[in-house]
């Protein structure tokens, strides 16, 4: 504790100390028991305990076997996003609402300090030494050093989706704009590598390899001697379907990735030999984290569940730990996964299913449930805006087509925030369809 305090006095600055009184009222709400919501960052804390962090705004402290769930209060981002662990103990959580909140070990009820300065969701985060590395849909990363304010990091066109340390301390970044970027000590970002297509993630492994995911389903690992910029490097195959997430073991010789078509894969280092090709039951997984000492993987849901994997037989551990009220499954089993790749530009404000009874909508925009046939401004408590709320309107496959593109069955006024265009028609016909398989509720 006195250590993870020492770190805070050193991190915390005036344009980013803790506005406790918001947090004080959000963590006297009474916690569920259970994530209510999809599971979107995962830590295997040092001594073996499980921290959780779920899109309903909790994290929780769970044992290895995953029994005894503890919440430790309500986050002060409506999302928890992303978490690490800090070198001195404790560890910080990332959220929609852009604040890196740091924790004390073991945590309390309310965070022991946050930092702020990013304008976006902050959906990845990376810590070596005394340096703390974040990533932000905003379009920048953010470098935490001891005593200093956080180096604002600008070298990416779109969101920032990735965050890590390469072997030899250097801070590297993955965006939207498939770039991987690095980021000397006072100097402009290197381009490392660039392919073309969206990166998801990026992990550092031993001897400086780097091993990105990316929306066309692609692991690709990159050695630190590699042409600069690379336009390929190694690769192997994860699946049809894009790839949202990675987790590599502590000692680097296991690496797993997964996506939001379900199922997730493992990998032996450096070889590069798939050692399991696990099924997830067809729900969505969107956080991974191994155990100390790589026994186990845990598996976040999007139904709001927790899995544990024996990696020596590549079965999962007893039944998956639940909430009472989680959402069901977004009828992951035979999604089109290249509606699945589209509609991660629309996940951010939008989920695919109801709320359980009692748990508000905790994101920006209405819910797609039932969206075709639904009324256009039938989700009751959401504040449409201007004609879109007075819409005598009915959601029709050709009026959502209207609204990505423009066309004549478009609702009266524009989409309440910047929309980007389904400009590809062969884009807009699998996002169509997606959503007609994953929002039957």
């Amino acid at each position: 504790m006195l250590r993870l305090l020492r770190l805070l006095l050193l991190l915390t600055l005036p344009a980013a100390v803790a506005a406790f009184e918001s947090a004080a009222a959000a963590a006297s709400e009474p916690a569920p028991a259970g994530h209510a919501g999809p599971v979107q960052a995962l830590l295997a804390l040092p001594q073996g305990a499980l921290v959780s962090g779920g899109a309903d705004g909790f994290l929780y402290v769970w044992g290895a076997d995953l029994a005894g769930g503890k919440p430790v209060g309500r986050a002060p981002a409506a999302s928890v996003l992303s978490l690490v662990a800090l070198p001195e103990g404790g560890f910080a959580s990332g959220g929609q609402d852009g604040a890196l909140s740091l924790w004390s070990d073991p945590p309390g009820a309310l965070p022991a300090a946050r930092l702020e300065g990013h304008a976006g969701p902050l959906v990845a985060l990376a810590a070596q030494g005394g340096l703390l590395l974040s990533a932000s849909a905003d379009g920048t990363a953010r470098l935490w050093r001891p005593g200093q304010p956080g180096q604002l990091l600008e070298g990416h066109r779109g969101p920032v989706t990735g965050a890590a340390f390469r072997a030899d301390g250097l801070p590297v970044t993955v965006g939207a704009d498939g770039q991987l970027l690095g980021w000397p000590t006072d100097r402009k970002p290197v381009l490392l590598a660039s392919f073309g297509v969206p990166l998801s993630a990026v992990v550092g492994l031993p001897g400086g390899l780097l091993a990105t995911a990316g929306a066309d389903g692609l692991l690709r690992l990159l050695a630190p001697n590699a042409a600069i910029p690379a336009t390929t490097g190694r690769h192997v195959e994860a699946g049809r379907g894009p790839l949202a997430v990675l987790a590599a073991s502590a000692d680097g010789s296991l690496l797993a990735a997964a996506g939001p078509g379900g199922g997730l894969s493992v990998w032996s280092l450096p070889e590069g030999r798939l050692r399991h090709s696990l099924a997830s039951g067809g729900v969505a997984v969107w956080s991974l984290a191994f155990s100390p000492d790589a026994a186990l993987l845990y598996a976040g849901g999007a139904d709001g569940r927790l899995r544990a994997i024996d990696l020596q037989r590549g079965v999962a551990l007893g039944a998956a730990v639940a909430a009472p009220g989680s959402l069901r499954p977004a009828r992951q089993a035979a999604i089109d996964m290249e509606g699945a790749r589209v509609f991660r530009g629309c996940g951010g404000c939008h989920s695919l299913s109801t709320p359980p009874p009692g748990v508000a909508e905790l994101k920006a925009g209405p819910h797609l449930a039932k969206i075709f046939g639904r009324p256009v401004a039938a989700v009751a408590g959401y504040a449409y805006s201007g004609g879109l709320g007075r819409s005598q309107g009915i959601w029709t496959r050709q009026a959502l087509a209207d609204l990505l593109t423009g066309g004549a069955e478009a609702p009266p006024v524009a989409h309440a925030a910047p929309l980007p265009a389904v400009e590809d028609a062969d884009d807009l016909a699998a996002l169509l369809r997606f959503l007609e398989q994953a929002t039957k509720d």
